[in-house]
């Protein structure tokens, strides 16, 4: 992933070594990676990576400087085969005006902080918690014990939830349990996976594509990192993208 990065924020993409039948995705579309977001890119400010021996995937999220100035985020997926091929890219990447460089250009290094043992969940655990939370998007019927009573969740760096308002989702200030609750325009959340997870870092990386309930509305691409500590979620990190789309592809 480092040397993914380095070479793709240098411009040097044709240098990144793809497996033959490698495919690349950036917001769920088929993509040439020279035409992806990393085009746009002049350099990284803040980047945290995790790491999956067992599912084979890598994910970045980088918080970069466009080359009009201007902040993005790029979520960056790489499956990487045995031998060392990658056979998957999947970004999410937001370059819109929306993003807050104040978040994404000084990302918390307590997200990618190494948890002590007792303050760990097993895969299992973890893999199950984040399957509430994406079952409370389709239900709207949230888990509050499966979150810590300060978490917080971040849109491309915008805080949602503990604020009186914001410019992403309407409505009252919000915590992480009761922002799911309701009746909100969105859900049954399809297609989910859960490409890393982390046990040392309490992190699992979850995507997914949020369905609506208005007739011939668009869909949600989510891209989420979870940081859980002793059990409870405590940060969501969010990269979600609304467009016209059937399938997010992949199936791992």
């Amino acid at each position: 992933m480092s040397d993914f990065l380095a070479a793709a924020s240098a411009g040097h993409v044709s240098s990144i070594s793809l497996a033959e039948h490698a495919e690349v995705r950036e917001n769920s579309n088929v993509i040439a990676l020279a035409d992806t977001a990393w085009k746009e890119v002049k350099s990284i400010k803040s980047k945290m990576t995790f790491a999956d021996s067992v599912s084979g995937n890598v994910v970045s999220r980088v918080g970069v400087e466009l080359a009009d100035g201007k902040p993005g985020y790029i979520s960056t997926r790489l499956k990487i085969a045995p031998g060392g091929a990658i056979i998957d890219v999947e970004l999410s990447s937001d370059t819109s005006d929306r993003v807050v460089a104040d978040y994404v250009w000084k990302l918390d290094p307590q997200l990618e902080a190494v948890l002590p043992p007792e303050q760990r969940m097993t895969r299992m655990n973890l893999e199950a918690l984040a399957l509430r939370y994406f079952n409370s998007l389709s239900t709207h019927i949230a888990v509050k014990a499966d979150f810590e009573e300060r978490c917080n969740r971040y849109h491309s760096g915008q805080q949602i939830t503990n604020v009186a308002r914001n410019t992403v989702e309407s409505g009252p200030a919000r915590t992480c349990a009761g922002s799911l609750e309701g009746d909100p325009p969105w859900g049954p959340a399809t297609q989910q996976r859960f490409p890393v997870i982390d046990e040392e870092r309490g992190i699992v990386v979850g995507i997914t594509l949020l369905q609506t309930t208005r007739p011939n509305q668009s869909k949600m691409y989510v891209s989420e990192v979870f940081k859980v500590v002793d059990g409870r979620i405590v940060t969501i990190d969010n990269i979600g993208l609304v467009q016209q789309i059937t399938t997010l592809g992949f199936t791992h």
